[in-house]
């Protein structure tokens, strides 16, 4: 009897470790098609603690982007990485809050709005606007 409650134990302190590494790594994927003709599209949202937001796209290698995040949060960012690739294009924590340059290659890229670990932790809550031309 005492090694069925001590595995019961066991398991319910599995899951109640396990639980926060999976939140942490869970956003919100939205697909979104890049405007055109110097046009530029407008997303907000709210992200809350590790939960981010990711935008998908696809795009062709030349072609300039300008992604810029406006927030009142000094703990928001974004980065850009492209499906595939082992390091981020942009990396909103050292390069702020504006990304302007050429895509290198032909392929799915994400824009990953998160939050610094000092605010995730507290299960702070960010609203933001993403702006993408």
């Amino acid at each position: 009897m005492n090694a069925a409650i001590m595995s019961g134990v066991v398991l319910v302190t599995a899951a109640a470790v396990a639980q926060p590494a999976l939140a942490r790594d869970q956003a919100k994927e939205t697909p979104i098609a890049l405007p055109g003709d110097g046009k530029t599209a407008s997303f907000k949202g709210t992200i809350r603690g590790y939960g981010g937001a990711d935008y998908v796209f696809k795009a062709p290698a030349g072609r300039m982007l300008r992604v810029e995040l406006e927030t009142a949060s000094r703990s928001t960012y974004f980065n850009i990485v492209q499906d595939g690739k082992d390091e981020a294009l942009f990396v909103g924590s050292l390069g702020g809050s504006v990304f302007d340059a050429t895509l290198p290659e032909q392929g799915t890229y994400r824009v990953k709005v998160y939050q610094m670990r000092s605010a995730a932790r507290k299960g702070a809550e960010a609203r933001y606007e993403l702006r993408v031309r």
